[in-house]
Order: structure tokens, then sequence, then C-alpha cells
């Protein structure tokens, strides 16, 4: 058995997008990058929400999940 101890970290961290889809296509884009860069560290996203800079206000956006591919004439694999 392996002597190293887990750990879970917390992180918050800025991802500038011009929209609600971009934020959550960069936010998911981060996390895979994470994933293979820690050997499957399974990082999981919580919580996205806008917060103009210099601003108290905040809005948590109620779809958090990783945007769709947006090709629909892909062929079928079978």
């Amino acid at each position: 058995m392996s002597k190293e101890k887990r750990y879970v970290v917390t992180m918050d961290m800025y991802v500038y997008a011009d929209n609600d889809y971009m934020a959550r296509k960069r936010a998911h884009k981060m996390r895979d990058k994470i994933d293979k860069e820690m050997g499957g560290a399974r990082p999981s996203i919580t919580e996205i929400g806008e917060q103009p800079f210099a601003s108290m206000s905040y809005r948590k956006l109620d779809d958090i999940s990783e945007p769709i591919s947006k090709i629909k004439d892909e062929p079928l694999p079978f």
C-alpha cells in the first residue's frame, strides 16, 4: 500500500468569457486539463457564477453542465 496521503483541495479561479456558454466551456476545459495533468485527480465543478470586476454583485448560473458539441451533422458511429 502507498504511503502517500490523499488530500482534498478546494480552488476558486476566474474564467473570462463573452457569455455563460463560453464560461461553462472554458471551466470544463480547465477541469479536463487538471485531470489529465494530475493523473486522474477527478476534479469537479461545483458552481459557476458571473461577477463583474470591482463589483459585489454575483449571479449564480443554474446550468453548470459541460456544453455539448454543436456538431450535428456528424455521421453515427455504427
